[in-house]
């Protein structure tokens, strides 16, 4: 049998403060997240953090982060990545909302509101590959501005409409303007002006505005403007009557616009279209929010029906992917994942156009890591390059992915949950099986082709639990084994392995390449093996030692990714 992955420890609670630090916006500072309780493991440490009635976690444009409410329209955002925790006060609370991230150009871009009457507040952008959040831009407040409204990105610019009372006649009307940050363009207001309608900036391609106007009664209705040509016109038969709405509208790549108008879904391209098409599939739920019935990644949008049915919008059409039981689902970059109607978590690749079997229903990916829930709500771990796969706690769906190293969840609880995974999972792993001979003392080690000797315990237990994981058969099928698979001699210590010799202090690793790789300070082998880090330390004698080579040091956990 393959050795357990998880060894349970007992969970040790540690008392911290209850507070995160906080910082400014453009402070750039980060801290340690502060944990309520934690508990390590053999290849991870979960920890309750310590946050009071916060929301999330969400998961836009490569941001991992909660909020807490903290004024009228705005709350406190707390971003996570590498383990280190960075809160900016006073964001717009729309930055918990998919469909402004589907505006913001695949950046993650938030407006921090000001009430000092000259602007209407600044623009921020954070970039998840450095860690920091810059200003692009500050929208000016003018004496006749009444309110602010909403903004999009496109490129270096930030488009934006308020609403303002005419100073020759004082009627109430609404305009659009742009501001190019990244140059010394000024902003400029580009729309007619348009009698008291709410507006709503859905998205900007290329300099073309897709803008939501409400109008008094609740009347709503799609336009398109464009800032270059000065020219703005409604897309044809998008007038939609209360209680009738307009959602999800987005451009794609080829220049249409997508959008549901009374739950079902269109199409106009207004290159070509004179009016919008019915773009096929089924009515989208009402029975859902909207967020959660809509998902849309890059030219890609996934939805439920009222029976939960599962559809995929593209530039090549609609098509339908199922059933997702309890309407969840996850559209990723390249794939679709949800639990189907024979209880199957599944999971669809647009570029290979391949399904696959899954353990769980996956919520996130990074690079070759996903994470996700099951049905019992329990967390799952999974390393697509080792094999690795971990049940590392219980709790709510969505589980969110900040970097290949940490993820984050709410509990049952209504705490949020973050796990940090050990480099050893990123090591090399192998199924393997132990068999003996009735007549032999011999005990023989096999995966992939390969057969090795197991020269003593000591090497056996960094491979397996117990004695009883070794099969016995007999010698001549040990014979039969010896001949049909490749013989490589003495097995070496299992990966992963730390070990010492009885007259050196010095703890290693035993690499994937079978070296040993010093742990040079105590910080790395916490970062790595957790706070008992010195416990369970194989000690040998120094020849003993002698048998392996000795490879780089480890002085950080991206060391051990390479060992």
């Amino acid at each position: 049998m393959l050795k357990k992955l998880l060894i349970l420890a007992v969970a040790v609670a540690i008392g911290v403060s209850p507070l995160l630090p906080r910082v400014f916006a453009d402070s750039g500072s980060w801290t340690n997240t502060v944990a309520s309780a934690a508990w390590d493991y053999d290849f991870y440490r979960v920890e309750r953090l310590a946050l009071d009635e916060v929301s999330g976690p969400y998961d836009f444009n490569d941001a991992v982060f909660v909020t807490s409410t903290s004024g009228l329209e705005t709350v406190d955002m707390t971003i996570f990545q590498d383990g280190e925790a960075f809160e900016i006060e006073g964001v717009d609370e729309r930055v918990s909302s998919a469909f402004w991230h589907t505006a913001q150009d695949g950046r993650f871009i938030y407006l921090v509101p000001s009430d000092d009457g000259e602007i209407w507040g600044t623009v921020y952008e954070y970039d998840s590959t450095t860690g920091t959040s810059t200003v692009l831009t500050q929208i000016e407040q003018t004496p006749d501005d009444l309110d602010f409204m909403t903004f999009a990105t496109d490129g270096d610019r930030v488009y934006f409409g308020t609403i303002h009372s005419d100073e020759d006649t004082g009627k109430i009307e609404s305009e659009l303007s742009v501001h190019d940050y990244d140059s010394t363009y000024g902003r400029d207001d580009f729309s007619y002006t348009l009698t008291a309608p709410w507006q709503e900036i859905v998205d900007v391609q290329d300099g073309l505005a897709l803008v939501k106007f409400q109008f008094s009664g609740g009347f709503e209705q799609l336009w398109l403007i464009d800032q270059t040509a000065r020219s703005m016109e409604a897309i044809p038969d998008t007038w939609t009557e209360d209680p009738g709405e307009i959602v999800g509208a987005h451009f794609v790549s080829d220049g249409s616009v997508r959008y549901f108008r009374n739950f079902r879904l269109f199409s106009y391209n207004p290159e070509t279209d004179t009016t919008p098409t019915d773009a096929g599939g089924a009515y989208l739920s009402w029975f859902d929010e909207v967020g959660d019935a809509v998902q849309i990644v890059g030219d890609r949008m996934a939805y439920i029906d009222d029976e939960d049915g599962l559809y995929v919008s593209s530039v090549d059409g609609v098509s339908k992917f199922g059933v997702a039981k309890n309407g969840l689902f996850n559209l990723d970059e390249d794939a679709i994942y949800f639990q189907n109607l024979d209880g199957e978590y599944v999971g669809y690749h647009f570029s290979t156009r391949e399904w696959e079997t899954l353990s769980f229903l996956v919520t996130d990916t990074y690079e070759d890591i996903r994470v996700g829930i099951d049905t019992d709500d329990n967390v799952w771990y999974q390393n697509l390059t080792t094999g690795h796969l971990l049940n590392v706690g219980f709790g709510n769906e969505p589980v969110v992915l900040s970097d290949r190293e940490h993820a984050y969840w709410q509990g049952a609880d209504g705490n949020i949950y973050e796990v940090t995974f050990s480099p050893l999972l990123d090591l090399a792993r192998e199924d393997v099986e132990a068999f003996s001979s009735y007549t032999s003392d011999g005990i023989y080690l096999v995966a992939d082709g390969n057969m090795w000797l197991i020269p003593d315990p000591t090497v056996y237990f960094t491979w397996f639990d117990s004695w009883d994981d070794t099969l016995e058969v007999s010698q001549a099928t040990i014979n039969v084994y010896l001949e049909t698979y490749e013989y490589k001699g003495d097995l070496k210590l299992a990966a992963g392995t730390r070990v010492k010799s009885d007259v050196s202090n010095k703890v290693y690793v035993v690499g994937s390449d079978e070296k040993l790789h010093w742990i040079t300070t105590e910080t790395v082998a916490d970062e790595v093996y957790g706070s008992d880090w010195n416990q369970g330390i194989i000690e040998v004698t120094s020849t003993y030692l002698w048998k392996y080579a000795t490879g780089s040091s480890i002085a950080s956990t991206d060391d051990v990714r390479s060992i």
